[in-house]
């Protein structure tokens, strides 16, 4: 008994990171009505993992019993390369699987800030800078969160494949930051099954980079960057077609990571 209970102890730490996020997307929620313009808005969105990262880095450094300039020593510069080489790979393979499986093209302005389209906007490029920050800030710290501690945490007590399932599964419940049914539903038809791979893949790199939180930033933060400085609209051939592209990708993905670090 006294085993499991120390056992336990390992998921404490995790739970609280993840019970915290949803803590803050509640606080935050209502926030969304009372503001008119989108400025404010990309300044909240950044506040609020400002707090994620702040709790994290807290627990890696008291779980971990080692110093954060540790923790984020530039180790491996080639790590950081393939991060990066990684990243583009992936965009041109999803791309590639959803041409040649049907799926249509086309392109709108990232003027449009889309999902945002009934929020006034003062100053476009202030209000991308900040979206800009929001997408990248975002992925440092997602990945310092669910790489740097959850996966590292649960990996010293049960292994690297359950810090590889943990990680993945925390970094993709904390996406769901709207608590409606209805939302909840279609985030889990629409976005799920890609949050998931992207954190088993991220999990898998972090693994073969000797836990070069670099490596795993570099990649998260240009698809992030990506996706709110290119707007490409995706029209999918059929139900489903977009999740068949994401598993098809990361499995090449994940193919040429074990290649390589071999």
């Amino acid at each position: 008994m006294v085993r499991v209970q120390r056992g336990c102890r390992v998921f404490l730490g995790p739970f609280l990171l993840l019970a915290f996020s949803f803590l803050i997307y509640l606080l935050r929620y209502p926030l969304w009505y009372l503001f008119k313009s989108l400025e404010p808005i990309f300044g909240m969105l950044i506040l609020s993992y400002v707090g994620i990262l702040i709790l994290a880095l807290f627990l890696l450094k008291y779980d971990s019993k080692k110093s954060l300039s540790q923790f984020f020593e530039v180790r491996n510069h080639s790590s950081i390369l393939i991060g990066i080489v990684f990243a583009f790979l992936y965009l041109g393979l999803w791309y590639l699987i959803s041409f040649a499986i049907g799926s249509r093209f086309g392109f709108t302005s990232f003027l449009g800030f889309t999902g945002y389209e009934d929020y006034v906007v003062y100053s476009i490029p202030l209000a991308f800078a900040l979206q800009l920050t929001f997408s990248v800030f975002g992925a440092f710290a997602e990945e310092v969160t669910y790489r740097g501690y959850v996966q590292t945490r649960i990996s010293s007590k049960y292994g690297f494949i359950a810090g590889i399932v943990v990680s993945a599964l925390f970094f993709s419940l904390q996406h769901i930051h709207i608590f409606q049914l209805s939302w909840i539903v279609k985030f889990f038809q629409t976005q799920f099954v890609h949050v998931l791979l992207f954190g088993i893949f991220k999990s898998k790199e972090n693994v073969k980079s000797k836990e070069n939180v670099w490596s795993v930033f570099t990649f998260h933060a240009l698809l992030n960057a990506f996706s709110v400085s290119v707007t490409i609209v995706v029209i999918a051939a059929f139900p489903f077609s977009n999740q068949i592209a994401d598993v098809l990708s990361y499995m090449i993905l994940i193919l040429l990571l074990r290649f390589l670090f071999k």
